[in-house]
């Protein structure tokens, strides 16, 4: 496991002033690889998942699990997400709707800070993902 890479990487993001995402670890599909060697580097990578989840747990406080795809835009509309009339999703809630399916979320201090696995597609990498808010900008979840 990487978790000590993962909560530096997680506080960079905390100390920079705008919101943004990095990926954490990637298990990157390669076509003529080893099928077995991807999967193991999935496993672990969730295993990644899981561990950093109870350790930012223990450090701010239960979490919120948010389904992103109920945030997805309409199909007419890639800007408006579905569950809120007249708004527009702004970075990195976009990006993370297309990349991740479902988000841990803490609020730490004056901004959100998150992490999920994100593959939406075969040939995609699977990637752990952390992500942080702009400052005064609620969790994807209370978006609306």
């Amino acid at each position: 496991m990487h978790l000590a890479h993962h909560l530096t990487a997680i506080g960079r993001l905390q100390a920079e002033p705008t919101a943004r995402i990095v990926a954490l670890r990637t298990a990157d599909p390669d076509p003529d690889g080893d099928p077995v060697g991807l999967l193991e580097a999935e496993q672990d990578i969730r295993a990644d998942h899981e561990a950093l989840v109870v350790l930012l747990s223990q450090q701010w406080g239960e979490p919120e699990t948010v389904d992103l795809d109920a945030l997805l835009p309409d199909a007419g509309d890639p800007v408006r997400p579905k569950a809120e009339e007249g708004g527009q999703l702004h970075e990195p809630e976009r990006t993370l709707c297309w990349r991740v399916a479902e988000l841990t979320v803490w609020t730490v201090g004056e901004r959100w800070t998150g992490v999920g696995l994100a593959r939406r597609g075969e040939g995609m990498p699977f990637q752990l993902l952390a992500a942080v808010g702009e400052r005064g900008r609620r969790a994807p979840s209370l978006l609306g």
